[in-house]
């Protein structure tokens, strides 16, 4: 269950720590987000976030979840008295009435600056995670602002038939991010454009008559069309189509290009997240039929085949109907925290989600699990924002 509560008028917040700021050297949008730094989880009476400044009529948000009692009280707190003072009050209790409910919760700062944090004030059992953002909770548009700083690359797959290209529904490498070659599987249909689709679309289908397979395209070298995660804000952005959602697929960035025969890059059985290999930095958004919510999106995140700051993949809105199209978006900022857009909406962040070194791509894949009928994906639009680098690249 979703639950969102929002406070206009009055000096309220959320906590965020300083070591997950961001300002990007004035590439993005300045920001925080506010976590208990010794292990990004609050499982003792009297473990805080660290503290956050906010701005007048700033809005701020709080994510909560992970598997906990009913019985945690966990309390934003607003410091009094002057800066540092080390003084704080009770503000704003957060909604832990259900166990293990994923909440989501914003409140409006009032017309004057203040710092707040997150305090458990009781412990009951397991772990709350809750983390606290400033990030604005509607997607940013790329195509406004960012041209200098940013190169955006937005594909409507529909040049090569404006063009009159010869073999039109084949990816032309010069013209597209998706490249063919990239396609994995043994028994896929070739990643192709759709000539007869009016907006535009790129197709994929994975193997009919073989379970556990998928069908992948993405960035075929990251050196090449990529980004490294500290220089700057990344994101991929598209307009996708399921035809099933009896299988898997997943869509965001990582550092592992689609190989043949692909295996999923993550993996949910239950509430636990596996990523399929040994050095992966993962930032998606996927759905899995073995899942426990599984006609259900989750924010899913790993460093070097493990979840990169929790134990448990996030869940997120639930899935359209099947064909339908939905529109996912994941921004990874220069110090690697995540974050999580469903049509337009911010519905997760995860702190230190990937790391700084990583070199990353756009992903997309779709496939079966148990079940040996392919899953077809359409995206209809694509765009890729990686920030422009300081000094000439080779």
């Amino acid at each position: 269950m979703f639950k969102w509560i929002k406070a206009l008028g009055v000096a309220a917040l959320l906590a965020i720590p300083s070591v997950a700021m961001a300002t990007d050297g004035g590439k993005g949008i300045p920001h925080e987000i506010a976590v208990n730094t010794t292990d990004q989880l609050l499982n003792a009476t009297g473990e805080t976030s660290t503290s956050l400044s906010a701005v007048p009529f700033q809005e701020l948000t709080v994510f909560v979840s992970g598997t906990y009692g009913a019985a945690n009280v966990v309390w934003v707190q607003k410091e009094v008295g002057s800066p540092g003072s080390g003084a704080w009050e009770n503000f704003f209790q957060l909604d832990l009435a259900t166990a293990n409910d994923r909440v989501i919760q914003g409140i409006t700062n009032g017309p004057t600056p203040a710092v707040y944090r997150l305090n458990m004030t009781n412990f009951d059992s397991g772990a709350v995670v809750a983390y606290m953002s400033n990030y604005p909770r509607a997607a940013r548009d790329w195509s406004v602002g960012y041209r200098t700083t940013h190169t955006n690359w937005f594909d409507d797959f529909r040049i090569g038939i404006e063009l009159n290209q010869d073999a039109v529904t084949v990816i032309n490498e010069q013209l597209y991010l998706g490249f063919s070659n990239t396609n994995g599987g043994a028994n896929e249909v070739l990643v192709a454009l759709d000539e007869t689709n009016l907006e535009g679309a790129l197709i994929m289908e994975s193997s009919d008559g073989t379970a556990d397979e998928m069908a992948c395209v993405g960035t075929e070298l990251a050196a090449e069309d990529g980004a490294t995660v500290g220089g700057g804000w990344i994101s991929v952005e598209g307009r996708i189509a399921w035809d099933a959602f009896s299988g898997k697929g997943s869509f965001g960035i990582t550092d592992t290009v689609c190989v043949s025969n692909a295996v999923s890059h993550s993996d949910i059985t239950g509430t636990a997240l596996a990523a399929n290999g040994a050095s992966d930095s993962i930032a998606v958004i996927s759905f899995d039929d073995g899942a426990t919510s599984a006609l259900f999106f989750h924010a899913s995140s790993a460093i070097a085949n493990a979840e990169g700051a929790n134990a448990v993949t996030v869940v997120g809105p639930a899935t359209p109907t099947a064909d339908d199209y939905v529109i996912l978006r994941v921004e990874i900022d220069n110090l690697g925290n995540a974050f999580f857009f469903h049509n337009g909406t911010l519905f997760h962040v995860e702190p230190l989600a990937v790391t700084v070194a990583a070199e990353v791509i756009w992903m997309l894949n779709g496939g079966t699990s148990a079940t040996t009928t392919g899953v077809n994906t359409v995206i209809d639009y694509l765009e890729w924002v990686t920030p422009r680098p300081s000094t000439p690249t080779t």
